[in-house]
């Protein structure tokens, strides 16, 4: 029995005296790894000189460190947004491929910092030595290079390597794009010494053929059109949202009955097609798109009433009028005071019609089309007591608008102007002038005429009479 107890206790104190061991081994490592070491950075780089590194650093990590600090120092002593941006861009144009690794022991190895970034494989990045140097080739972004697109990922340009294959493109390309298929050739086009003339060289993709400086290499492909076509139809249908479409192929017909027809409230003369073909438009259709994920049911009304750009709006408004100058400028102020909705070059009414091409109109992709809610409204401003919308009647005339907004103010001109809603064409306001839905009665106001104004106007008859006088004088010589 005793002898058993003194065994169990040896035991014991073998398996303490091994843990205390491993522990003090692993104390010792640690320490180890945390003793610094020296490194050297030369070549072309954002900066050069000895740093100081620890045994458990990476290449990449070391480098990446000491350019972060590097250009942090650099971009300190700047205060221009658009010199900072110049600069940093310039100072992170370093190769990271072509690397050489020295030794103390004389040693050298090539390192390749992209292909570890692209591929994760550590033996592209391996741990630092005592007194290692790292020195950057040059780097040349222009000449130096090979560019590929066509059926890839990602179409880049990367630095050239001395033993390149078409491969390694394709790597840095981030492969072959799924979304083609049958790929089964590339083309490699191929300048002479002074770039005069061109060789197109068409190989298997499975060659894997070396690449040369200044490469440019074109992933065949047959065009593939199966994309995401969608339209957008929002506000007066009955089943709002997106449409999906073919490719220059489906009308506007065909995208309204696929969102279930319009409603009973929609306002067709109002209704549009926005398409991004100007910066106003994008920035519309950006807004509207917003709206709508947003909030499905989001109103198509206010959306469209605050999105109309109110300076182009008082140009819509000034192109047709036949105003003086000065009454213009009043126009100006009155008419910032509110926003007109906008209307498309389509006549939504006239879809469904078999005569007219309204409703063959080709809708492309990203395509928005908005149906308002209809407003039986008529805006009256001006020179009235109380401007605004007010409802629409049948058979109502200009004046009973009028009187309807407080009648007019005390500066108020005779005439009175009715803008169409439709068109934005003015017309003087008779007896027999017909008042629309969405309709705008402007006021003028009697502004009185300066001296000046007169007088420019009898100078100007004058000089007219004169030259044609001379004219006649002249002709009959």
């Amino acid at each position: 029995m005793k002898k058993l107890i003194l065994a169990i206790m040896l035991f014991c104190l073998s398996i303490t005296y091994a843990q205390q061991n491993e522990q003090q081994s692993l104390k010792q490592s640690n320490l180890q790894s945390l003793q610094p070491i020296t490194v050297t950075i030369g070549g072309e780089f954002i900066v050069t000189g000895s740093f100081t590194a620890l045994k458990t650093e990476r290449l990449d990590h070391f480098v990446t460190t000491v350019f972060t600090e590097a250009q942090q120092k650099a971009l300190s002593a700047l205060n221009q947004i658009e010199i900072i941006k110049l600069v940093s861009k310039e100072i992170s144009k370093y190769a990271l491929r072509d690397i050489t690794l020295k030794h103390v022991t004389g040693e050298t190895a090539k390192i390749d910092l992209l292909k570890f970034r692209l591929t994760g494989d550590f033996k592209y990045n391996p741990y630092l030595m005592n007194d290692d140097v790292i020195i950057f080739p040059a780097y040349d972004e222009e000449r130096n290079v090979v560019d590929i697109s066509g059926a890839v990922n990602k179409p880049t340009k990367f630095q050239f390597v001395d033993g390149d294959k078409l491969s390694d493109a394709l790597m840095f390309a981030g492969g072959i794009n799924p979304a083609y298929e049958n790929i089964k050739s590339v083309e490699i086009s191929r300048l002479s010494e002074k770039g005069e003339k061109e060789e197109n060289i068409v190989v298997p993709i499975r060659s894997d053929m070396n690449l040369e400086r200044g490469d440019r290499i074109r992933v065949l492909f047959d065009e593939n059109n199966k994309k995401v076509y969608k339209v957008l139809v929002v506000g007066e249908v009955k089943q709002p949202g997106y449409i999906y479409i073919t490719r220059s192929n489906s009308t506007l017909k065909e995208v309204i009955n696929e969102a279930g027809g319009f409603t009973g409230k929609a306002w067709l003369e109002r209704s549009e097609l926005i398409r991004g073909t100007s910066e106003s438009n994008i920035l519309k259709m950006r807004a509207l798109r917003e709206n709508y994920e947003k909030d499905r049911n989001f109103s198509s009304i206010l959306t469209e009433k605050f999105l109309n750009n109110v300076f182009l709006e008082q140009m819509k408004f000034a192109r047709m009028n036949d105003l003086y100058t000065e009454d213009s400028l009043v126009i100006v102020i009155d008419n910032t005071l509110r926003v007109l909705q906008n209307k498309s070059i389509i006549d939504f009414t006239k879809i469904n019609s078999d005569t007219t091409s309204d409703g063959k109109y080709i809708v492309q992709d990203e395509d928005i089309v908005v149906i308002p809610q209809k407003e039986e409204l008529v805006y009256v401003f001006g020179q009235v007591n109380n401007p605004g919308f007010i409802k629409y009647e049948p058979q109502k005339k200009y004046g009973d608008y009028i009187r309807k907004a407080g009648g007019k103010g005390e500066r108020a001109e005779s005439e009175v102007k009715i803008v169409k809603g439709n068109s934005y064409a003015w017309i003087t306001a008779d007896d027999n002038s017909k008042i629309d839905p969405g309709d705008f009665i402007y006021v003028p106001k009697n502004i009185p005429k300066p001296f000046d104004y007169y007088f420019r106007t009898i100078a100007t008859t004058v000089s007219a009479i004169a030259t044609i006088i001379l004219i006649y004088i002249q002709a009959k010589k």
